[in-house]
């Protein structure tokens, strides 16, 4: 662990903004780039899911399944200490289910708990998503 602490707050919010970027693709691989060994997804399609083993076994199916079209708001970007801190997101747009072709709008409340690497890379740690009413 660094001693200095720099303020890395631009380094934390463009980590968010390329897993957003990449979410919105569909991109497993670079979605599961931003993430930590030992990152988990809470979301609201169900339990937890804990290391990258898991989560690439679940964002296949969730781009599968929907297409996203959100775009991210970043609300707030704090660093805690020299290799932690975390970025809240507003997102809103529109989802498709692929079987149906129905298309909703959506929007979610997200917070990203960020940690950096060993070789100074910040990465996803935890990342908690709920959606809430468009209407919201």
């Amino acid at each position: 662990m660094n001693k200095d602490f720099i303020d890395e707050s631009a380094a934390l919010e463009a980590t968010v903004l390329e897993y957003m970027t990449a979410f919105m693709r569909g991109d497993v691989s670079a979605v599961l780039a931003t993430y930590a060994e030992d990152g988990v997804l809470m979301a609201p399609i169900g339990p937890a899911f804990e290391g990258k083993k898991q989560l690439a076994e679940v964002y296949p199916g969730m781009f599968n399944a929907v297409d996203f079209n959100l775009v991210p708001k970043v609300t707030e970007v704090l660093q805690t200490s020299c290799d932690w801190g975390f970025v809240r997101t507003a997102t809103e747009g529109t989802q498709t289910d692929k079987a149906s072709g129905d298309t909703q709008p959506a929007k979610y409340l997200e917070l990203f708990l960020l940690r950096k690497s060993e070789n100074g890379v910040w990465q996803i740690a935890r990342y908690n998503t709920t959606q809430i009413s468009p209407e919201a």
